[in-house]
């Protein structure tokens, strides 16, 4: 009678279950395999029904009313119409009329004030249209 010797374990089995253990242990996740809220299509910056990404620059995700989308769009092609060319603000100096939108750090393209309000009011409800609540 020929007696079988056990055969050893391979490596790849213990591999495997010290990476799945280290993730538990670790809390890791990852977030393909997250649930994800309904209508989260766009991660986190998903805009609520109605509301679209505003886009004064390719960053800016503020959800806003599509009609100030266009406007914001419309105010950056006119934007270099409405500088003074040197000023008290160096050559971002707007014409006369004209202030800063101030919809994100650094953004200065020229608009009128209520364009300014505007863009302050749509930043202030940003966190109420996204459909990501976080």
């Amino acid at each position: 009678m020929v007696t079988q010797l056990p055969q050893p374990l391979t490596r790849a089995p213990l591999r495997w279950a010290s990476v799945v253990l280290a993730a538990a242990a670790f809390g890791a996740h990852s977030p393909a395999t997250e649930a994800q809220p309904a209508g989260c299509n766009y991660g986190p910056d998903t805009c609520a029904q109605g509301y679209v990404w505003r886009e004064a620059d390719p960053r800016d995700h503020v959800c806003v009313k599509p009609e100030v989308r266009a406007q914001t769009a419309a105010e950056n092609r006119a934007a270099p119409t409405r500088l003074a060319g040197s000023g008290a603000y160096g050559p971002n100096t707007c014409l006369q009329g004209f202030v800063w939108r101030e919809a994100f750090r650094g953004d200065v393209v020229c608009v009128i004030p209520e364009s300014r309000a505007q863009a302050a009011g749509d930043n202030a409800q940003a966190a109420r249209r996204r459909a990501c609540r976080q």
